[in-house]
C-alpha cells in the first residue's frame, strides 16, 4: 500500500486518540487513548531501533526520529534495505 496513505491514516488515528483522551469519550471510542498509549510505547521502541541502527543513514536525525515516533514503521521503511 502507498506509504503516504498509510501515514495519513496513522495521523488520523493519533488525532482521534488525542481527542478521545481530551474529551473523555465513552464506549468503544473510549479505548482509543489506551490503544494510543500502547502504540506510543511501541513507537518509542522503534525510535530506539532507528537511533541504534539507522541513525547514520539520516540527514536530519531529530526530524526522522520524530517521524518514526509519529508514523512508526511507515517512516522507518525509508531506511531499511529494499528486497
Amino acid at each position: 500500500m502507498n506509504t503516504v496513505l498509510m501515514k495519513a491514516i496513522t495521523l488520523v488515528f493519533w488525532v482521534l486518540a488525542i481527542t478521545g483522551w481530551i474529551q473523555g469519550w465513552d464506549g468503544l471510542l473510549g479505548y482509543l487513548p489506551t490503544i494510543g498509549g500502547v502504540v506510543a510505547l511501541i513507537h518509542v521502541l522503534e525510535v530506539l531501533l532507528f537511533l541504534a541502527i539507522f541513525r547514520k543513514k539520516s540527514t536530519n536525525v531529530r526530524l526522522d526520529a520524530v517521524q518514526v515516533f509519529v508514523f512508526g514503521m511507515f517512516h522507518l521503511q525509508k531506511f531499511m534495505p529494499k528486497r
